[in-house]
């Protein structure tokens, strides 16, 4: 790609992941097509020394300053290597936090507060705006160390970021990941447009197809089944390419993204329920010895990580045996509170717990835990039986998944055969299987070109519907008479009104056209009214709006926030004071603005209080 245009910017993205993460760069230059992008145009951001892969570890070490401040220190493996080693007179100075993004996911309160390690409480939005604080001097680290001809200087203008969510991710985690970004400095206000949302199987589709450039004409029109298996989340996404002249000129999506937690760490968690039960642990005796050995259970997870990611079909017989070292801080604790401990009758205790469960016995040899590929097999299978009965589902509730004809892996566990023969086993033969070569990367390479043509996506569907709050005229056919108020005009004529009405705009499933704002005029329930307050909601449920109606309190309806619009002084008539509603869904976050027609500079813009959002 010529970079001699005077025209540039950079594009950055952030594939903030539960268990991996990893930054790529590029130049975006005007006038240049997506064929004219290499892979020699987009440059990795090497956020850990100690690993060269595109990604390494979600892990990442504070340190406290003179000032008594903590600041972002090491990320990855040298963030766990620092860690492991410290003395414990060092550690009062260091924080350390790895595998914490999933936290958005099971309660994102815009107070969110997690532990590290060490067991202190921080806003989570302090965390992870130090995440994003070490990536950006990373990020400037590598563009003054690339051999590219850029004559552009690093600031939050020439900047345009892109980061990475699940499809399934809640606006309200958007919103936190947001907020953080800005605390990190790195956008001017925290509404601004130089940071963008891409979803993660999206984007992983548009970096497999960037791939086929010399066969695309072969996926014209085909629907493409993405299965984005993560470390927190599997997500689930149909896709269909336009393609013209050998190039993708748009993406339609066309199914609300499907999904849940049940990606790897999840996977994790059996094992760590199984090595929970072989110490004989309750919930909380379990809670205290993993914060009283943090070094220990970190040791524990990359010992689990390894074998994890390592082993294939082949090796979850049971005649395939795993060796597993207990770290000394947790045999030294454990032994330091019962004397009288002993592996070897612990070993026989489970055994003796778990004879009827259909696998094989566990051993203790040598002074290390062994377990057999059965008992490592049935760690996959809760995750895996979850993303099973999704995927039965849709292929019995879903015409357009009928006509699916690709299915696309990607993600860290779809490096698993096992997890992939899983899935195969449950669709049939009669697709075609196509495997990211490098989940880690492909996911980053495609959030890269997102940011260069974030239109490539054109249309998606509503994961939600989505209205405002009315007062329309009362109508027995469809309202609820025990909702029905009485208003008079200045006439002192009674009108008959319906309270707390949900008004929707646009309901689940259907068609977003990035383009196209949905919009409707509303006008004052009183005549002298002096202001508008509109309501925000949405639900799950889909319903004929002419044959019955929802209202703000039934079950399901979620407050998303509220927006005050004000009537200036004048002599319009009633009919005249006019406010437009616009629902606008630019990217992958939609936008509500209010504009009062009479007079257009009288603008207002939704701003979502998700802590307030009401079941």
């Amino acid at each position: 790609m010529n970079n001699s245009d005077n025209n540039k910017k950079i594009i950055c993205a952030i594939d903030f992941g539960t268990s991996r993460t990893g930054a790529a760069w590029m130049i975006s230059i005007d006038n240049i097509s997506r064929k004219q992008i290499g892979n020699s145009d987009v440059y990795k951001v090497k956020l850990d020394p100690k690993d060269d892969n595109f990604k390494t570890s979600t892990a990442i070490l504070f340190k406290k300053t003179n000032s008594n401040k903590w600041e972002p220190f090491l990320f990855g493996k040298s963030a766990e290597s620092k860690y492991l080693n410290m003395k414990p007179k060092e550690m009062k100075n260091y924080q350390f936090f790895k595998y914490f993004k999933m936290e958005l996911y099971k309660n994102n309160s815009l107070n969110l507060k997690i532990q590290s390690y060490s067991g202190e409480e921080w806003e989570f939005t302090q965390v992870l705006s130090g995440v994003f604080k070490f990536i950006h001097q990373k990020f400037v680290d590598s563009v003054n160390e690339s051999d590219s001809l850029i004559k552009l200087s690093i600031n939050n203008d020439t900047t345009q970021w892109v980061l990475t969510v699940p499809a399934i991710w809640e606006d309200k985690s958007k919103e936190i990941m947001r907020s953080s970004f800005h605390q990190a400095g790195l956008i001017k206000h925290k509404n601004s447009p130089n940071l963008l949302f891409c979803y993660e199987p999206e984007v992983a589709a548009i970096d497999f197809f960037q791939d086929q450039k010399k066969q695309l004409s072969q996926f014209n029109n085909k629907n493409l089944l993405v299965i984005d298996a993560g470390g927190g989340t599997i997500d689930i996404t149909l896709v269909k390419p336009t393609i013209d002249n050998d190039e993708i000129k748009e993406f339609e999506i066309l199914m609300v993204p499907e999904g849940g937690d049940f990606g790897s760490i999840y996977i994790d968690q059996e094992f760590q329920k199984f090595f929970q039960s072989f110490l004989n642990l309750n919930d909380n005796q379990f809670k205290e010895l993993k914060n009283k050995c943090p070094k220990g259970f970190l040791k524990l997870s990359n010992q689990w990580e390894s074998l994890k990611m390592g082993i294939q079909i082949k090796g979850m017989t049971e005649f395939d045996y795993h060796l597993f070292e207990i770290p000394r801080d947790i045999r030294k604790y454990l032994k330091k509170n019962n004397s009288a401990l002993n592996f070897e009758a612990l070993t026989d205790q489970f055994n003796q717990r778990n004879r009827n469960s259909g696998l094989s016995e566990i051993e203790w040899e040598d002074d290390d835990l062994e377990f057999f590929g059965d008992r490592t097999k049935s760690f996959f299978q809760k995750p895996i039986q979850k993303l099973r009965n999704y995927l039965n589902n849709l292929k019995q509730t879903s015409e357009i998944f009928k006509q699916t004809e690709i299915v696309f892996f990607t993600g860290g566990l779809s490096n698993s055969d096992y997890f992939r023969e899983s899935v195969k086993k449950q669709l049939g033969n009669n697709y075609q299987y196509c495997k990211s070569p490098y989940p880690d990367k492909s996911i980053l390479i495609g959030a890269v070109l997102f940011g260069f043509d974030p239109n490539i996506v054109s249309i998606r569907r509503s994961q939600y519907t989505y209205g405002i709050i009315t007062c329309p005229r009362f109508n027995p056919e469809i309202h609820d008479k025990n909702r029905k108020t009485i208003i008079k005009n200045d006439n002192n004529q009674e009108i008959e009104r319906c309270n707390n009405v949900f008004d929707p705009y646009i309901f689940k499933g259907d068609v977003i056209r990035l383009s196209e704002p949905i919009s409707t005029v509303y006008r004052p329930v009183y005549e002298k009214q002096k202001v508008i307050n509109f309501q925000i909601v949405r639900t799950t449920e889909k319903w004929d709006p002419k044959k019955k109606s929802l209202y703000i309190d039934n079950q399901g309806v979620q407050k998303m926030g509220s927006v005050r619009v004000p009537f200036p002084e004048s002599n319009l008539a009633f009919d005249e004071k006019r406010v437009e509603v616009s629902f606008h869904f630019a990217t992958t976050e939609f936008k509500i603005f209010m504009k009062y027609l009479p007079d257009p500079t009288i603008t207002r813009q939704l701003t979502l209080s998700y802590d307030q959002m009401e079941n």
